[in-house]
């Protein structure tokens, strides 16, 4: 049920050698050649003085004789140039291939973590205390711009150490009530050993299947006021809803039913220093309210541990028909099917 408590009172061979001459007597040495016919020049070779043009398949002849080493030194670069190129399309595309086997968007990995927020209103909310926002400080009463500030930066700080740090979630309450005013956080302490603190501060049991992220949407707003005992306080309200994601055991479900819900309504006092002794100055908390929906409600009253309901099917989830935005509003503060 929706319980409305108050809690407070106050990062290199050379050439090769020439065979030697023998000693055998030959033809005389001026003699090189015996022609029975003579050698017939062309005409304009007996012309001295003159110049003759080639013709065409005389001149390729001659460019063939002058070039053809370089020609084939071409061709074969080219041809391994070209092998080379196939060589590497093809080990390119066999390491593409591989690269598209192995490729997460070609084969996504089994073991890749699920959006657990998707497909409900928690999807838009921001992550951890990125949905904290703050309004902006003026001075309110007999309290100045700077003192209202003070006491907006010590309630986020509560707000996020006593629903979302892994000192709370695990278990300890300390670092939660080192925000507040010594004598709050004595005020408070009882309330952790008596499991009596889930209107004001999440605790998991180490069974705790949740993820790191969670999701958060709400608002904060101030008054200058006085308290039951008629000192000046500012007033800090702050109404959020934290989302918890646990791990889905098996089976199938609705979005929704690995979510936990935590709609809190809070009021937070700041005392003038004037009016309280040294012990009294800071933040108090005055009053709690706060529904669970989807949570296992019986370990919740016995020890103040949250879980998520185990879902056992059902056509319409654990929202009962209830539309989900209603379910997920931070403005919303009465009790809906599903919530204790």
């Amino acid at each position: 049920m929706t319980d409305k408590r108050p809690v407070a009172p106050p990062p290199a061979s050379g050439p090769t050698p020439g065979k030697e001459e023998g000693a055998a007597s030959g033809p005389h040495p001026y003699v090189v050649a015996q022609v029975e016919e003579p050698v017939r020049l062309p005409e304009w070779m007996r012309q001295v003085g003159t110049e003759q043009e080639l013709d065409r398949s005389e001149q390729r002849r001659l460019a063939w004789r002058r070039h053809r080493g370089k020609l084939l030194v071409g061709v074969v670069a080219l041809g391994a140039v070209a092998l080379l190129g196939a060589t590497v399309v093809v080990v390119g595309t066999a390491v593409d291939g591989i690269r598209t086997a192995t490729s997460p968007t070609a084969s996504p990995s089994p073991g890749t973590p699920r959006d657990s927020f998707a497909g409900t209103p928690a999807a838009t909310f921001a992550a951890g205390e990125g949905g904290i926002h703050l309004p902006p400080a003026h001075a309110t009463g007999p309290f100045s711009e700077a003192q209202v500030r003070t006491a907006l930066d010590t309630t986020r700080r509560a707000l996020v150490e006593s629903r979302l740090s892994a000192t709370m979630l695990h278990g300890r309450p300390s670092s939660f009530l080192a925000v507040l005013a010594k004598d709050a956080g004595s005020h408070l302490s009882p309330y952790f050993r008596e499991a009596d603190f889930r209107h004001f501060a999440t605790r998991m049991d180490r069974s705790f299947r949740a993820k790191k992220e969670i999701r958060v949407s709400g608002k904060v707003s101030y008054e200058a006021t006085e308290d039951h005992e008629g000192n000046r306080v500012l007033a800090v309200t702050t109404r959020f809803s934290w989302v918890y994601a646990f791990e889905r055991l098996a089976g199938e479900a609705p979005p929704e039913a690995d979510l936990v819900v935590v709609r809190d309504t809070l009021v937070w006092h700041l005392p003038h220093p004037d009016d309280v002794p040294p012990s009294a100055r800071g933040l108090w908390l005055d009053s709690a309210t706060a529904v669970h929906w989807n949570a296992r409600c019986d370990l919740l009253r016995r020890s103040g541990f949250l879980d998520v309901e185990p879902f056992l099917g059902g056509a319409r989830g654990p929202a009962r028909g209830l539309p989900l935005t209603e379910v997920f509003d931070p403005e919303q503060t009465a009790r809906v099917p599903g919530s204790c």
